[in-house]
C-alpha cells in the first residue's frame, strides 16, 4: 500500500477515534496515529497502524504529520475543569492545525460537535444563520476551535459536526453508552427530557470518511441519525438491556443536582433551549444514511449487555 495516501489521526485511541481507525484499516487506508502510549494503543488498534508517540503538546508534531495526505482531528474532551476542556479542544486544535500547515498537509478534517453551532432557536445548521448559543466550556471551546480551522485559508478544511454519539466501540462503553448502563443499573434516576440529536458511532465513522473524500472545503457537515427526547432514548436503552429501572424525566428548563454525571448534564444544557432541529442536507447529499434511534439502540444494547 506504499502508493496509498497516509491519513493522520488524532484521538485514535478514543471512543470515536478507535472506531474510525478500525474502519480505515478495513478499507485498506493506511493510518498514522498520534498516541500517548504506543504499547496500550497496539492492544486497542488494529494491526498495521503506524503509531507515533506523543500528544498535541509535543514539540515534534510537524515531523509526525509530514508526508500525510490528510489530518483527521478527533482529539478532545467533554469532561474536566473549564481550563482542561478549553486546552484540549481549542489549544490542541491550534497545535495540530499549525503543524499540518507547516508540513504542507493538503487536507484537514475537524471533528467538532453540533453543540458548537446550535443557535438560540435550537437550530443545528451546516450554514449557521445565527450565533452559536451554547456557552458551556465544551460547546464554547469547540466553536472557537472550528473558527480557527475555517480561518486556515491555505488548507482544504472541512468540519464534521456529530450530534450525541452512542454505540459499540473498541474502547468500551464510553460516551452516552455509560449513561445507558447507569440507567439500567438504577444508579442514575433523573434526566431533563430535552429533544436532542442522536447518532450511532459507526455511522459517524462512515460520515467522517464521506466528509474527507467528498466534502467541500470550508463547509460544515452535520451528522445526525434522529432527533429524539432524552428520556425516551435512555429508557429505551434500559428496556433493551433487560432492566426494570427507568429514569424520571424533568421538563425542559429544569436543572439536575450537582452530582449529575457529565452526559446526564448534557440533557440539562439542551433543555435550556427550544427543541433541537436539524439542517443536515449537506451530509445527506454526500450519501450519509445513518440509522434511526430504535435501530441503533437495538444494535447497541446487544453489545452493551456484556458490561452490565
Amino acid at each position: 500500500m506504499d502508493d496509498v495516501p497516509v491519513l493522520f489521526v488524532t484521538g485514535a485511541t478514543g471512543y470515536l477515534g478507535s472506531v474510525l481507525v478500525d474502519l480505515l484499516v478495513r478499507r485498506s487506508r493506511p493510518v498514522r496515529a498520534l498516541v500517548r502510549d504506543p504499547g496500550r494503543a497496539a492492544e486497542l488498534l488494529p494491526a498495521g497502524v503506524e503509531l507515533v508517540a506523543g500528544d498535541l503538546d509535543s514539540d515534534d508534531l510537524v515531523k509526525a504529520v509530514d508526508g500525510c495526505a490528510a489530518v483527521l482531528h478527533l482529539a478532545g474532551t467533554v469532561g474536566g475543569t473549564p481550563e482542561q476542556v478549553r486546552h484540549a479542544n481549542l489549544e490542541g486544535t491550534r497545535a495540530i492545525l499549525a503543524a499540518a500547515r507547516k508540513a504542507g498537509v493538503p487536507r484537514f478534517v475537524q471533528t467538532s460537535s453540533s453543540a458548537a453551532v446550535m443557535d438560540a432557536t435550537g437550530l443545528v445548521a451546516e450554514e449557521p444563520v445565527a450565533p452559536a448559543a451554547l456557552s458551556d466550556p465544551y460547546s464554547a471551546s469547540k466553536a472557537e476551535a472550528d473558527a480557527l480551522v475555517l480561518a486556515a485559508g491555505d488548507l482544504s478544511v472541512s468540519i464534521a459536526c456529530p450530534v450525541s454519539i452512542y454505540g459499540p466501540s473498541p474502547r468500551g462503553p464510553f460516551s452516552y453508552n455509560g449513561l445507558f448502563l447507569e440507567a439500567a443499573r438504577g444508579t442514575i434516576t433523573t434526566v431533563v427530557d430535552a429533544p436532542m440529536g442522536w447518532v450511532q458511532v459507526a455511522d459517524v465513522g462512515e460520515g467522517l470518511l464521506r466528509v474527507l473524500d467528498d466534502g467541500d472545503p470550508g463547509k460544515r457537515y452535520v451528522l445526525c441519525g434522529e432527533v429524539a427526547p432524552f428520556g425516551r432514548v435512555v429508557n429505551t436503552a434500559a428496556e433493551l438491556l433487560g432492566s426494570p429501572h427507568r429514569v424520571r424525566t424533568l421538563p425542559p428548563g429544569s436543572t439536575l443536582g450537582p452530582d449529575a454525571p457529565t452526559f446526564a448534564r448534557r440533557s440539562e444544557v439542551y433543555g435550556g433551549f427550544p427543541p433541537v432541529h436539524m439542517d443536515d442536507a449537506g451530509a445527506r447529499a454526500l450519501g450519509f444514511a445513518p440509522r434511526g434511534v430504535d435501530e441503533g439502540l437495538t444494535f447497541t444494547a446487544g453489545w452493551l449487555k456484556r458490561y452490565l
